[in-house]
């Protein structure tokens, strides 16, 4: 049980940086160390390595900050419910913008076949005074 190698301190930081468990204690990453790392040390002698204590300050951090979006839905069935609405209403968008674009081919051809411009087209519309 010697001193801890760079390389020791690089894959104990690597450890603690790629933890998946939402909770994180000492007591849990000197077990993963034994185990995955083959590293025995004590909570005391891991945190005394100024990379390995910013490596656990900072995943710490990083798992109790709020992973969710706003406006996500935790519920399944809410949110496919959800998924269902908004498809629909996409649907109903898309429709309502081929009608328009079916409209505004109308006009241009109207426009076109009377002799308007684009510059009488683009003309400001006139703000009456009441």
């Amino acid at each position: 049980m010697g001193h801890l190698t760079r390389n020791d301190e690089i894959r104990i930081v690597k450890l603690i940086e790629e933890w998946s468990e939402p909770k994180l204690t000492w007591p849990l990453i000197v077990e993963a160390c034994k185990s995955k790392l083959n590293i025995n040390r004590a909570r005391q002698s891991l945190m005394k390595l100024p990379a390995v204590h910013m490596a656990m300050k900072d995943r710490k951090a990083a798992l109790k900050a709020p992973t969710e979006k706003r406006g996500w839905v935790k519920d399944i069935l809410q949110a496919n419910e959800r998924i269902e609405k908004l498809t629909e209403a996409n649907q109903r968008l898309k429709f309502i913008n081929q009608q328009l674009l079916a409209r505004f081919l109308t006009w241009q051809a109207n426009a076109d076949m009377h002799g308007i411009t684009q510059t009488i087209l683009d003309r400001p519309l006139v703000q009456f005074r009441r």
